[in-house]
């Protein structure tokens, strides 16, 4: 048996496929989440569901080698955010990190930021984080303060860190992101370039974060972001989905933007400027960190967009 392996957040959209990965791998599995056991591991002897409430529960960490944390909330506002991620998340990364386990705290490319950067630029590990939050939506900014405790929390007890910044997970019942635009009926409503869209499929992002959690690092904490070799533009994308897109130049969204800054504290996401630009903006990315760590893509991305729609 492999190195005992805890996922938070196992029975989710992302837990539950690095979950699997991890046991096809022939790791043992410490799967917490807040419900019940998922049926399929059912006489699993390598799984040891765990049921804990992360905002009031220390889940048992004994013999742990690496701790993925993938729980958190998709959507809330900020009170939401902080009360459903971003304190539960610095109470398991130090209760694990007192446990001398590796941390592998499943962030998201979100929380980039495009103040600096120009259109098709080649966006990496290095690229800065968003420096006005407040024009971001409400996840981002949760996810900006996790990475900011974990680093800390990391530094006090002298643990390793890799920070997995995932872009857009597509998969089964999740085909679609933000990245896209405004769907309008069969329509969509967006940018045309031929800006990459930061796109991950669920198995590729389940085999990167099992791979951070059990290859050795040289750095006490390590940044990586965990993105497809092949990555689509818009109209590829939508193509794959089977839908039509109604664009419209880049140049005119981020213009629109500019002259609404002014109001831009009570107008939604989209009118914002900082969520514009990190949701529509045509840039390029990279992906040499994923593939430094050992990542292997095992799809091109209309094989994967195929596959998830037949399992959907």
């Amino acid at each position: 048996m492999g190195a005992v392996i805890a996922v938070t957040g196992a029975t989710g959209f992302l837990g539950r496929a690095v979950v699997a990965r991890a046991r096809a791998l022939g790791h043992e599995v410490r799967a917490i989440s807040r419900g019940a056991a998922l049926p399929e591991w059912a006489g699993d002897r390598g799984i040891d569901p765990v049921r804990a409430d992360l905002a009031r529960d220390c889940p048992p960490l004994d013999r742990v080698a690496a701790v993925i944390h993938a729980a958190a909330r998709m959507a809330g506002d900020d009170a939401a955010q902080a009360e459903g991620t971003v304190a539960p998340s610095a109470l398991l990364l130090d209760h694990a990190a007192s446990a001398g386990a590796r941390l592998v705290l499943v962030s998201s490319i979100s929380v980039l930021g495009t103040a600096g950067l120009a259109p098709f630029a080649r966006v990496d590990e290095d690229a800065p984080v968003e420096p006005r939050p407040e024009g971001r939506d409400a996840y981002a900014r949760a996810k900006i303060a996790q990475e900011r405790d974990a680093r800390a929390i990391a530094a006090r007890h002298g643990v390793p860190l890799r920070i997995v910044r995932p872009g857009a997970i597509f998969g089964p019942g999740r085909l679609w992101n933000a990245h896209m635009g405004l769907p309008l009926g069969p329509l969509t409503l967006g940018p045309r370039h031929a800006g990459e869209l930061p796109l991950c499929w669920l198995r590729h992002a389940a085999q990167i974060l099992v791979l951070a959690a059990t290859v050795p690092q040289s750095n006490p904490v390590e940044v990586i972001h965990a993105l497809d070799d092949d990555r689509p533009d818009r109209a590829r994308f939508l193509t794959a989905l089977g839908r039509r897109g109604l664009p419209l130049g880049w140049r005119g969204f981020d213009a629109a933007a500019g002259l609404l800054a002014p109001l831009a504290p009570r107008l939604p996401g989209l009118l914002r400027r900082e969520t514009l630009r990190a949701r529509l903006m045509p840039l390029r990315y990279d992906n040499a960190r994923a593939h430094a760590l050992g990542f292997r893509p095992e799809a091109d991305f209309e094989s994967a967009m195929a596959a998830a729609r037949g399992a959907a």
